[in-house]
């Protein structure tokens, strides 16, 4: 064996490795356990939702949220459900990255893509932002928080504008309550080890089978260069709209001339304008 297929070999075992150290709670492992898999997405919403009747028609991981002008949402898995109503699942270990406000921004992003020019706003339909966090967020022992806007003058009504936040409690353990089992099963590191099996036989796929190692391994390697690219996209629209800032500055072109230059679109022109000159 030469020193490159020795070299090569040992960074296979080093994937796989990390493979095997993954759980649910890791985000490369979840983007790949997740993705397209409407019937462990069906089993999470459930039990989180405590409905039994609730039907999944698509998911999706890693589905982004773009804007030039404005900050731009990655989600950590995106379903729909039968009844058109959206959520957002976010699976967060850092305490900073489940705070409130970014719940609320995550929410309004989603809502910014839901209605046609002219639409009713009657048509919007319901949305879910759910945070599962690997320490309790609130620090109440209990499994979920629910956030919802209530009218204080009216004894705590609920406003029912049809938007949900969802802190789901990492650390809880109670393997008697569903969602006890599911934070059980997120922690987990051995399929055989899970309680639920709508959750296992993928984990199981990805970590046990040859063409699961193999496939996570790829996906692995794909999302690093999926990093560095977004990276350096990041530079070059910053750079963009630099250039765009300084036209605006300068008062002397056109909002068609300032596209052209910075290489941002009209629209994204003119939301850049009207940002600045608030």
């Amino acid at each position: 064996m030469t020193d490159i297929e020795k070299e090569q070999l040992s960074e296979h075992e080093k994937d796989l490795q990390m493979i095997a150290d993954f759980c649910l709670m890791d985000d490369d492992f979840m983007s790949e356990v997740f993705d397209n898999n409407i019937k462990a997405v069906e089993v999470v919403l459930s039990i989180i939702l405590e409905r039994d009747d609730l039907r999944v028609l698509s998911a999706e991981t890693q589905s982004e949220y773009k804007s030039t002008a404005m900050r731009s949402v990655t989600l950590d898995i995106r379903a729909v459900d039968d009844e058109g109503k959206i959520y957002d699942i976010e699976i967060q270990r850092s305490d900073h990255g489940a705070g409130v406000r970014r719940a609320r921004y995550h929410s309004s992003m989603i809502d910014r893509t839901l209605l046609e020019k002219g639409e009713n706003f009657d048509s919007l339909v319901d949305t879910y932002v759910i945070f599962i966090t690997e320490r309790d967020k609130y620090g109440k022992g209990i499994p979920m928080y629910h956030i919802e806007r209530k009218i204080s003058e009216l004894d705590d009504e609920l406003f029912g504008d049809g938007t949900h936040i969802i802190y789901v409690n990492g650390e809880y353990r109670d393997t008697g309550n569903p969602v006890g089992r599911l934070m059980h099963d997120f922690q987990c590191k051995c399929a055989g080890d899970m309680l639920l099996p709508e959750l296992a036989e993928r984990v199981k796929y990805y970590k046990e089978t040859e063409g699961g190692t193999n496939q996570m391994c790829r996906a692995m390697e794909a999302r690093v260069e999926e990093r560095l690219q977004k990276r350096l996209q990041e530079k070059i629209e910053k750079r963009n709209i630099e250039v765009a800032l300084s036209m605006l500055d300068d008062g002397r072109f056109t909002f068609e001339d300032i596209a052209k230059f910075s290489q941002l679109s009209l629209e994204d022109v003119k939301e850049l304008a009207k940002k600045h000159s608030a």
